[in-house]
């Protein structure tokens, strides 16, 4: 009788398990990462930073610079035309990727950086015509920015220099010791009724801590006083882009690189007749309407704020990683589910100190961490000694880093191509700075 046949019962049983076992192993979607292939045993736990690059993101990368390689639009030969439609499927995929809108549009931005830049600067603007959409911009009231203590410095600093240009007041959201937002209190609600906040712009995502903040009541609250409401989605667009459309923004932003793609491109995704009534942020060519001697008129959204040469091949990839985000949506969330849980369990073990892990609150594998006695830099150049990749600084996010009470911090990040391995690795890389710190 054959070792493995169906009529050796538990033998059988047994060989079942190893088969679906090499056929899981043997299909790993970290298998569609090159990089482990060109670094291998290296852990990389970053990607809150920026994420890998599946083949597929490379592939069309590669299509392009390879095979096309030309410019689009007013180019009236296939190659041209082709790029174009290209780019433009894009776009559509990236705005419902992001938008239940049916207007929604996508604008293309270099990131999440320059797409609050924009936004920054064409929602307080007196160019803009914005009171059809928001009523806030009708108060009498004096007008105010509402951010929070938790946003990364990319949805802080360009509505600091907007506000000073236009005479905004800056409104916070307090975060506490746990990095979570208070944004249901009566303080908040009396801020809305102190000021006319034209602009509510906030982070669903932590990219310290991997909460998700529950935007919720001050979506709600926005809405009744006539608010634009901004999205940063930097983190949220992996983790958990379905709550992204939960919320209805009027804008969300993202980048690219942090969604599987390349670094160079990104997107505001907003609806088509309030990008319109936007002023314009970059001027130069393929933007206008008509140029006279003394003055341009502009073309409609999205072409009015994508001035010059656009990023082609990086938007090739961007539609690429968006494909793969959906394909595999379900792997992603589950390795996010199972990685957070098994870290979870082993980083209460570790005496180290974890920022915003007790908060209760739902949260993704990024993890913000202090060795007692160890600065982040230290932990992060041994940890590097392991062949263990993790961040370490204040990342962007000063003014959080003011409420957990540290001026940095180490952070690992885990997305859908690490394992528990990696954990495990992590676990004993940490062991090994304490280790050293404690001779």
């Amino acid at each position: 009788m054959a070792l493995f046949s169906r009529s050796s019962g538990r033998n059988w049983a047994i060989a079942e398990k190893f088969i679906i076992l090499f056929v899981y192993m043997s299909h790993s979607l970290r298998d569609s990462f090159p990089f482990f292939q060109a670094n291998p045993g290296l852990v990389y736990l970053d990607s809150a930073a920026t994420a890998l690059k599946p083949l597929p993101v490379l592939q069309a990368l590669q299509e392009y610079n390879t095979n096309q390689s030309v410019n689009i639009h007013r180019g009236v030969y296939r190659l041209s035309q082709l790029a174009t439609d290209t780019v433009e499927s894009v776009r559509a995929k990236t705005a419902r990727y992001l938008s239940d809108a049916p207007d929604a549009l996508a604008v293309f931005v270099k990131g999440t950086t320059e797409g609050f830049n924009l936004l920054a600067h064409a929602l307080t603007s007196p160019e803009s015509k914005l009171a059809d959409f928001f009523p806030a911009y009708r108060s009498d009231k004096p007008p105010a920015i509402l951010l929070s203590e938790s946003e990364h410095h990319a949805n802080i600093v360009p509505w600091q220099v907007a506000a000073k240009r236009s005479g905004y007041k800056l409104l916070y959201l307090r975060a506490d010791a746990d990095g979570c937002l208070a944004s249901q209190s009566a303080e908040v609600a009396g801020l809305f009724d102190s000021y006319a906040i034209r602009i509510v712009s906030l982070s669903l995502q932590s990219n310290v801590t991997g909460i998700v903040h529950d935007l919720s009541a001050v979506r709600e609250l926005a809405s009744q006083h006539g608010s634009a409401f901004i999205v940063d989605a930097a983190q949220a667009a992996v983790h958990v882009p379905a709550k992204i459309k939960a919320v209805q923004p009027d804008f969300t932003v993202f980048s690219g690189h942090k969604l599987f793609s390349a670094t160079g491109v990104g997107a505001v995704v907003g609806r088509k007749p309030v990008l319109d009534a936007c002023a314009v942020y970059q001027t130069g060519g393929g933007m206008i309407a008509l140029v006279e001697h003394e003055a341009s008129t502009y073309l409609e959204a999205p072409a009015r704020f994508e001035a010059g040469t656009q990023p082609i091949a990086e938007i090739y990839a961007l539609g690429a990683a968006i494909d793969f985000v959906a394909q595999h949506a379900r792997e992603i969330h589950d390795t996010d589910e199972r990685l957070r849980t098994y870290a979870d369990e082993k980083l209460k073990t570790l005496g180290v100190r974890v920022f915003g892990m007790s908060a209760g609150t739902a949260r993704s594998p990024i993890y913000s961490f202090e060795v007692a006695g160890v600065h982040a830099h230290d932990t992060g150049t041994l940890l590097d000694e392991q062949d263990i990749c993790i961040r370490a600084g204040h990342h962007c996010c000063q003014l959080l880093m003011r409420s957990l009470g540290v001026a940095a911090t180490a952070r690992a990040s885990f997305s859908v191509y690490n394992t528990e391995d990696d954990v495990d690795r992590l676990i004993s890389g940490i062991e090994y700075v304490k280790k050293i710190f404690r001779k």
